[in-house]
């Protein structure tokens, strides 16, 4: 009989394969490329169009493929300002299984963003070590379906839901004030339809968004306590939480091509927090979980008891030590202008220098300026290392001791000339408000006399 391979299209066999290959396809993408590449397998994927489809989009997307479909065919219809059981359910998938291609090119345009999210939140509340996903498939799951969930949340009840319903140059009080107990009812009610377990996943992925809007903000190490929150926070999950991620990347107003108005901010003034906890009150549930009690989502923390290396605190947990690993989490680029707080005495005010340094800050990715300082470790961290894990005080003194020493080694691997050391060095006043001072001596220096020149200098 030897190895006969039958035609394709002669064989019930080989088209079953197909059809199977087909199915275990990660992407639309490869979908495309596949059944482009012969008669064949195209007339095969259309006897089975919408199986083939669906699998793929699961493949795609996962198990939380009803939350995001629900996601995204509610924004396709623009289900806005709807009570909950007014908007498509989480079992339309069954009830609706054919996809659009609308569905179709909305999923690939949410999973991407979500994926990257993941990945975000696992590098920063399961495993420092990696910048790619470490959730295991149960804590992914979780994840994913809280993500959608809140993304929903927005497009049904936030800035579409206001723009449609408030005319740009309304200014009857009363009927401002009445679509805004609307709103807050409908927000509500939404929430209320998920379980206590599902709801406190959600204030997790809230948690985690505010910080890394918080980090876009300019507030160093991107620490956040759990009960405060900014206008800009609100702001931007009230107009798309999955494009935190553009946040993350390219900083807080990539979110939004317009700023709010007065009016507006009313009506994402504390926009998921307020009706969350609100539910959670009412089932005599406290508003956050304490922080010794485990938290949502995560069921193990690589790392989570490791101390610093330095200071070797019980008090730090080990997902707020730093390393090579994710340095680039402490700043985004442009770098935060914050960061200048750390110079030692008036040097970041220097006239000379000044805008030198912040440029040099902004072209400089953290895990490079970070590992960069380590080149110029002084005698008081001789036992110091790049490969050290360190909480934020820790890193923070290492910053400061160093910082000034980093900007003069650059200027002189630059070509730079460097004139004589000021005697007051970074302490000196007088570079602050005297051109001709600042660019004469060289301020990036320890003092060696008292901490203030005379006005004479």
């Amino acid at each position: 009989m030897g190895n006969t391979i039958h035609p394709m299209h002669g064989s019930f066999v080989n088209a079953d394969l197909v059809a199977c290959v087909l199915r275990v396809l990660p992407n639309f993408e490869c979908l495309a490329s596949t059944i482009l590449t012969s008669k064949a397998i195209y007339n095969i994927f259309q006897q089975h169009p919408c199986s083939v489809v669906r699998s793929v989009a699961y493949n795609l997307v996962g198990p939380a493929l009803p939350q995001a479909l629900r996601f995204v065919r509610c924004q396709n219809a623009q289900l806005y300002s709807k009570p909950v059981d007014e908007l498509l359910g989480e079992d339309d998938i069954q009830k609706h299984p054919v996809l659009s291609s609308e569905d179709i090119t909305s999923l690939v345009a949410i999973s991407t963003s979500v994926q990257e999210l993941e990945s975000l939140f696992s590098w920063r509340m399961k495993d420092r070590r990696y910048k790619t996903s470490q959730l295991s498939f149960a804590e992914s799951t979780r994840f994913q379906k809280a993500m959608y969930r809140l993304s929903l949340f927005s497009a049904v009840y936030g800035r579409n839901a206001y723009e449609s319903t408030i005319e740009p140059d309304s200014d009857q009080l009363e009927e401002i004030d009445s679509a805004l107990e609307e709103a807050k009812a409908l927000r509500k009610g939404f929430f209320a339809s998920f379980s206590t377990l599902e709801l406190r996943d959600i204030q997790r992925i809230e948690m985690f968004l505010r910080g890394i809007i918080v980090r876009a903000e300019g507030v160093y190490f991107a620490t956040i306590s759990p009960t405060t929150y900014s206008p800009e926070t609100s702001f931007a999950l009230y107009c798309a939480p999955h494009r935190v991620i553009d946040v993350y990347k390219g900083g807080l107003y990539c979110i939004t091509e317009r700023d709010p108005d007065m009016m507006e901010e009313m009506f994402f003034n504390d926009f998921v927090i307020w009706p969350l906890t609100s539910v959670l009150v009412d089932r005599k549930e406290p508003p956050l979980l304490p922080v010794n009690q485990k938290q949502p989502i995560i069921d193990e923390i690589v790392g989570e008891h490791d101390r610093c290396s330095q200071c070797q605190s019980d008090t730090i947990n080990g997902l707020d030590l730093w390393g090579p690993s994710n340095w680039s989490y402490l700043w985004g680029t442009p770098p935060l202008h914050s960061i200048t707080q750390l110079l030692k005495g008036h040097v970041g005010a220097n006239l000379a220098d000044g805008v030198h340094f912040l440029t040099l800050l902004r072209e400089t990715p953290a895990e490079e300026l970070v590992g960069g300082l380590f080149d110029y470790n002084t005698p008081a961290y001789i036992t110091w290392n790049k490969a050290d894990w360190l909480c934020s005080q820790c890193l923070n003194k290492f910053i400061r001791d160093h910082l000034h020493i980093w900007y003069l080694g650059q200027k002189i691997k630059k070509g730079d000339v460097i004139p004589e050391n000021c005697w007051y060095g970074y302490n000196c006043r007088t570079q602050t408000h005297r051109l001709a001072h600042a660019q004469k001596l060289n301020h990036w220096c320890e003092p060696t006399r008292g901490d203030a020149p005379p006005t004479n200098v």
